[in-house]
């Protein structure tokens, strides 16, 4: 009988420090092609069987579904689906978060509007609630131990609901992940409450692993160090070269500093397997790392598997040939995006096999939650990209689908609907044209971080390329996104 457990075998001497290590609090640097996510779901494994006498949880966590999912079926594959019986699993960390105020409720030291324990939890309110721009934030904040809802002034206007709308939909058991994280920043200034939630972590979870540690925000390291405090065992993974959630909060920053505090033991994987066989590959990523001058070789959309770039909008200005995988968020209505979206998903399937990346918002605004539904729309959407390939006239085309559509799917009528969302349209029509010569999928670099394609394609704006001839500074967000977008090609990246 072998002495190794499942999959150690095939680690490097590298990846095997990292992932049995004993040091109960541990810092996992990660080069990109490294085999962070095989060290992690490894490490994930050997704490969940190492001691079967403590029924507490063994429990992974990352900043996105696409991140834990990734982790979850190689945990599945290599260790059983065994490993994350309950209470062992492998979340988001808004899932943890959700769980720790759902604690808080029960226990009577926090009340909710109505007095629930439990909350229906969105990821946002504009795909339940119309939304109008106004400088002015429905939040949620702390009367005592009650939970009162209220507003803050914005310096910008932006997309927010109605507060009356947000203060009866909260009164209904109703939040987003924001408003949670609004309600547990206030919470844990509370010394009491803070004694609370590091006597919940050392009950019930022994062991946390953190990927994509540099995404976290001020919230998300304040919650890890209470865990480090509670006597958990806490694994950080993470690189600081490709931070990119600034935008949602992010404090890259401030993670060495919480890894000196705590006095984190550090291991770094810096050996990537992604550019074997790439010497120009190899080559570009140390340049990049070191800060030193680099271009990139030019070409076109035809020459690469996928095109990359910052931004949704830099993608539908590109050649037509790209087809990015998400519509460029405007000014357009709610109803508009959901709709162009579900568009966009259908010829995505048709030409690429891929789907739209915010296809399950789109049916979440609609209401849509019977797939019989939305085989019932496909032939209509499948009518509007054929009237759109053969020039028919906008207003038309999309009347007649925004009346299907309302027809068919649970949404009420409004008059909001019936704006033709014309960019949105003509640049579907573009990629109609080009279908027949192959279209290329388009991802942000947010969409992109984690995989990898042979040939890559990126999106330089003028910023990227003077940023490339300065070299780059892992202290500039754009210059990170830069890094994430360069480092993902197998073989090689080009400009296009």
């Amino acid at each position: 009988m072998s002495s190794h457990p499942p999959g150690t075998r095939s680690l490097t001497p590298e990846q095997l420090l990292a992932a049995a290590s004993t040091h109960r609090l541990l810092y996992i640097e990660a080069f990109p092609g490294s085999g962070k996510t095989t060290v992690s779901n490894q490490r994930f494994g050997l704490h969940r069987f190492a001691r079967a006498a403590d029924h507490r949880a063994v429990v992974a966590v990352s900043f996105t579904r696409s991140a834990t999912e990734e982790i979850r079926s190689r945990v599945s594959r290599q260790w059983g689906s065994s490993a994350l019986g309950w209470p062992h699993r492998i979340v988001t960390l808004d899932t943890i978060l959700n769980d720790l105020l759902f604690h808080l409720l029960r226990s009577g030291i926090l009340q909710w509007p109505g007095n629930y324990l439990e909350l229906d939890v969105l990821d946002a309110w504009r795909t339940h609630l119309p939304t109008t721009y106004t400088r002015d934030k429905p939040v949620l904040a702390l009367d005592g131990r009650h939970i009162v809802t209220g507003s803050i002034r914005r310096v910008e206007r932006e997309g927010h609901v109605d507060l009356a709308a947000f203060t009866t939909a909260i009164g209904e058991g109703l939040c987003t992940h924001e408003n949670v994280r609004e309600v547990l920043e206030a919470a844990l200034c509370i010394e009491g409450i803070r004694a609370s939630v590091k006597a919940y972590f050392a009950t019930t979870i022994r062991s946390l692993l953190v990927d994509e540690v540099y995404d976290a925000n001020d919230l998300d390291l304040e919650i890890i160090r209470l865990a480090a405090d509670a006597g958990l065992s806490v694994t950080l993974v993470g690189d600081p070269w490709q931070a990119l959630y600034g935008f949602r909060g992010a404090r890259p920053e401030n993670v060495p500093r919480l890894i000196g505090l705590l006095d984190f033991e550090r291991v770094n994987l810096q050996t990537s397997f992604r550019w074997r066989g790439s010497i120009s590959q190899e080559v570009l990523a140390q340049r990049l790392r070191c800060k030193e001058r680099t271009s990139l070789s030019a070409g076109t959309a035809r020459d690469v598997d996928v095109v990359l770039a910052r931004q949704w909008k830099m993608l539908w200005d590109a050649d037509s040939q790209v087809l990015p995988l998400a519509i460029a968020r405007g000014r357009m209505g709610r109803f508009q995006e959901a709709v162009c979206t579900l568009l966009l998903n259908e010829l995505a399937h048709n030409a690429i096999g891929r789907p739209a990346v915010f296809l399950n918002d789109a049916r979440t605004t609609l209401g849509i939650t019977d797939n019989e539904i939305l085989a019932r729309l496909r032939p209509h959407l499948q009518s509007a990209l054929g009237l759109l390939k053969r020039q028919g006239d906008l207003g038309a085309i999309w009347a007649s689908l925004a009346d299907a559509v309302v027809t068919l799917v649970p949404i009420d009528s409004a008059a909001t609907q019936k704006r033709t969302p014309r960019t949105a349209l003509t640049n579907l029509r573009k990629r109609l044209e080009m279908e027949r010569g192959g279209l290329v999928p388009g991802l942000t670099c947010h969409q992109a971080k984690g995989r990898e394609w042979n040939r890559v394609g990126v999106r330089l704006e003028e910023d990227d390329e003077e940023a490339l001839r300065r070299g780059l500074n892992p202290g500039d967000e754009a210059h990170r996104a830069l890094y994430v977008a360069l480092t993902r090609a197998r073989h090689i990246s080009l400009a296009v």
